[in-house]
C-alpha cells in the first residue's frame, strides 16, 4: 500500500490500476463489501467511489434525482465504507461533484480526488481541490483543447506545487471502441506533461465483455499513461449500475495481474537482459581471415569472412578494420582481433579553469605543483599510450593552460567550453586516435597501472568502453573507442550534459561495455577528487608525505598510507558531489 499515491511514483512501468466502483454498489453496503473483497484479492490497492450529495448532481423532481438518490450513502454510511476499505488495505479515492461532497471526502480522510469532466469549467472549485495537496485526477473527456489549455494555465499559475493527472476517456454506456483514442494519450503526454508538470491517465469505458477491455489500457500505458481506471462489478449478468463497461470479479483480478506483469516492460532499459546475452553469444559471428594476410598489409573486404565462434565471439565491425594495416602475419582461418591491427591509443585530459564545481582548481598548488601538472605526471606513467592531449576550451580563461601543455611537453586541443563530448571527439580526431583514456582534470591520482590493464582488455575484447572498477572515489577512469565518443556527440539529447560522460558510457544496451577490476582494498569513505577546499587540504597532506619519502608513489602506496592515517582520510570523507545521476538527462537519440 505504501507510496502508491505519491505523484512521483506515477509512471507507466508501475502499472497502477484504480478499481473504479463509482456507484456500482447501488447504495448497498453488502455490495460494497463484495467489491472491496475483490479489489483486495487483486494486485492493486486503490479503490475509487463517487461521493456526492444528490443536490450536486440533479434537480429535485426530475428523473435523475430519484436515480442518484438511491446510489449514495449518508455520512455514517460513508464512514463504514471507508473503514471497511481501509481494513482491506486499500487506498481510497473519491469523485467529488461540489464543495459539499469535497468537504465530506476531506473529513472522511480520502487519499485523493477525481473531478468529473462535467465540472471541467468549474475552475475555482478545481483549484480548491488541487490546493488540498492530495492527488487530483481531472476528467478531460469531451473537453475542447482551449478549455483544457486555459485550465492548465490557471492551475499552474495558482499552484506552484500540484499533483494532477489528466484523465482521458469518455463514457457512453458502453463507449464504442472507435470512440477511444490511444493517440490522444500520447499527444496529451507530449503537450502537457513537461509544460505543466501534469501527468496523464486513461479511463476506458469499452464494453466489459469485449477482448479490447483487457488490451486497450495496455496500449494507453505504452503511450505514457501513468495509471488506468477500470470499472468492476461482481457479475455483469446482475446488471448493477455501470456494469456496461465493468469487468467481472475474476476478470478484474486477471486484468490487474496482466497489467502488473507487462507494465515493467515499459521501463527504460540500459542493461542487456540475460536472454539477450545468451542470444548474442549463441548467434553473433566473429571476423576470420579467409586468406593469409601479411604484416603491414591493409585489410580489404575480400580478405575476411564472418563465422560463428562458439568459444568467444569478438564484437568487431568490418567497418572498423577495413583498410587498417595489421601488425603481424595473420594465417588463413585465424580470427582477427584489435590486437592484430595498428592502434593509436592516447590519453585525453579534459580540463578548464572555469570549473563549475571549484573555479580555478586546475591551477591550485598541491605542494609545489599545480594540480593539473600532478595529473599530467600520473598520465605520463602509462605505458600503453602513444600521446597525451590536454583538451581545454577556447575561452580566454583557459589561455593559461596553453603554456602548461607546452611546458609539460604534451599536445593541446582547444574546443567547446560546455560540450565535453565534442572536445573529446575533436581532440581524438585531430590527433588520429582510435581509442583514448578519459582523464578528468580533478583526477589527481589517476592510476597508470590499472589504466594500462584497461587498455589491454579493451583491445583484446573489442570493447566500445572499458571501465576500471573497485577504485577509490575519483580515480576510476575509462578507455573509450573513437566510434563510441562519436555516437555520444551526435546523439546526446542535451550536449551540455556530456560533462557527466560516465553516465552516457555505462550503458551496455548501446555499447559493448567491458570491465577490469582492481584488487585494491580500501575504505569506501576514501575520497580522491578535487572539488572542495577540504579536498585540496587532503591532497596537500598526502603529497607532503610522499614528496619526501617516495615521489614516484603509486595509488596502491597512497591507499596503504591513508588506511594507516585515518585523520587525513577524515578531512574530506564527509563531502558529497553536487549532483545526482538521476537529475540529469543522459539519454541518446538512438
Amino acid at each position: 500500500m505504501a507510496e502508491k499515491l505519491v505523484f512521483e511514483n506515477l509512471i507507466p512501468e508501475n502499472g497502477i490500476v484504480i478499481a473504479e466502483v463509482a456507484c456500482g454498489h447501488e447504495g448497498s453496503f453488502d455490495r460494497v463489501k463484495q467489491l472491496v473483497d475483490v479489489v483486495a484479492e487483486s494486485d492493486t490497492d486503490i479503490i475509487k467511489y463517487q461521493i456526492f450529495f444528490t443536490s450536486e448532481r440533479a434537480i429535485k423532481g426530475e428523473k435523475e434525482w430519484d436515480i442518484f438518490n438511491g446510489l449514495t450513502f449518508d455520512e455514517r454510511g460513508w464512514e463504514k465504507v471507508i473503514d471497511y476499505s481501509r481494513s482491506a488495505g486499500l487506498w481510497v479515492m473519491a469523485d467529488v461533484f461540489g464543495y459539499s461532497s469535497f468537504q465530506l471526502a476531506l473529513d472522511l480522510g480520502v487519499d485523493g480526488f477525481k473531478i468529473h469532466s462535467e465540472d471541467l469549467l468549474n475552475s475555482f472549485f478545481i483549484n480548491d481541490v488541487v490546493k488540498s495537496g492530495k492527488l487530483t485526477l481531472l476528467g478531460i473527456g469531451g473537453s475542447k483543447r482551449k478549455e483544457l489549455y486555459e485550465l492548465c494555465e490557471f492551475l499552474t499559475e495558482s499552484n506552484s506545487d500540484h499533483s494532477i493527472v489528466l484523465m482521458t476517456g469518455v463514457q457512453t454506456f458502453p463507449t464504442p471502441l472507435e470512440s477511444h483514442s490511444i493517440f490522444e494519450v500520447g499527444e496529451i503526454v507530449e503537450k502537457y506533461s513537461n509544460r505543466y508538470r501534469m501527468k496523464v491517465g486513461f479511463a476506458d469505458h469499452v464494453s466489459g465483455d469485449s477482448e479490447e477491455a483487457m488490451t486497450l489500457p495496455l496500449m494507453a500505458l505504452s503511450k505514457g499513461a501513468v495509471l488506468i481506471e477500470k470499472h468492476l462489478t461482481i457479475d455483469r449478468r446482475k446488471k448493477w449500475i455501470d456494469y456496461y463497461s465493468a469487468l467481472n470479479a475474476d476478470e478484474f483480478i486477471n486484468f490487474v495481474r496482466r497489467v502488473k506483469r507487462l507494465a515493467p516492460l515499459l521501463s527504460v532499459s540500459t542493461m542487456v537482459t540475460p536472454s539477450e546475452r545468451a542470444y548474442r553469444k549463441m548467434f553473433k559471428k566473429t571476423i576470420f581471415a579467409n586468406r593469409e594476410i601479411e604484416a603491414r598489409q591493409k585489410i580489404c573486404p575480400k580478405d575476411i569472412t564472418y563465422i560463428k565462434n562458439a568459444r568467444k565471439a569478438i564484437p568487431l565491425s568490418s567497418i572498423e578494420i577495413s583498410k587498417r594495416p595489421v601488425t603481424r602475419l595473420i594465417p588463413k582461418g585465424k580470427s582477427i582481433n584489435r590486437g592484430d591491427l595498428e592502434q593509436n591509443v592516447g590519453a585525453i585530459i579534459v580540463v578548464r579553469v572555469s570549473s563549475s564545481r571549484m573555479y580555478g582548481k586546475a591551477l591550485m598548488k598541491i605542494g609545489d605543483r599545480e594540480s593539473i601538472k600532478r595529473v599530467i605526471d600520473r598520465v605520463k606513467r602509462m605505458k600503453r599510450i602513444g600521446s597525451i592531449i590536454l583538451a581545454t576550451s577556447t575561452d580566454a580563461s583557459d589561455d593559461v593552460l596553453v603554456d602548461i601543455a607546452e611546458s609539460e611537453g604534451i599536445d593541446l586541443y582547444r574546443g567547446s567550453l560546455n560540450n565535453v563530448a565534442e572536445r573529446f571527439l575533436n581532440a581524438a580526431l585531430e590527433h588520429e586516435l582510435n581509442h583514448f583514456v578519459r582523464v578528468t582534470g580533478d583526477c589527481i591520482l589517476c592510476d597508470n597501472i590499472m589504466a594500462d590493464r584497461a587498455i589491454e582488455s579493451h583491445l583484446r575484447n573489442a570493447n566500445d568502453i572499458t571501465f576500471i572498477r573497485n577504485m577509490p572515489f575519483g580515480t576510476n577512469k575509462e578507455v573509450i573507442s573513437l566510434p563510441a565518443i562519436k555516437t555520444i556527440y551526435k546523439n546526446a539529447a542535451i550536449p551540455e550534459n556530456t560533462e557527466y560522460l560516465e553516465y552516457y558510457l555505462n550503458n551496455n544496451k548501446i555499447f559493448n561495455v567491458g570491465y577490469v577490476v582492481s584488487k585494491y582494498k580500501f575504505s569506501k569513505s576514501l575520497r580522491m577528487t578535487l572539488d572542495y577546499e577540504e579536498d585540496l587540504e587532503f591532497f596537500n597532506r598526502l603529497f607532503r608525505h610522499f614528496d619526501k619519502v617516495n615521489p614516484k608513489f603509486e595509488l596502491e602506496d597512497a591507499i596503504s598510507f591513508l588506511m594507516n592515517n585515518p585523520d587525513i582520510v577524515s578531512i574530506n570523507s564527509h563531502l558529497r558531489q553536487k549532483f545526482m545521476a538521476n537529475q540529469i538527462n543522459t539519454s541518446l537519440a538512438i
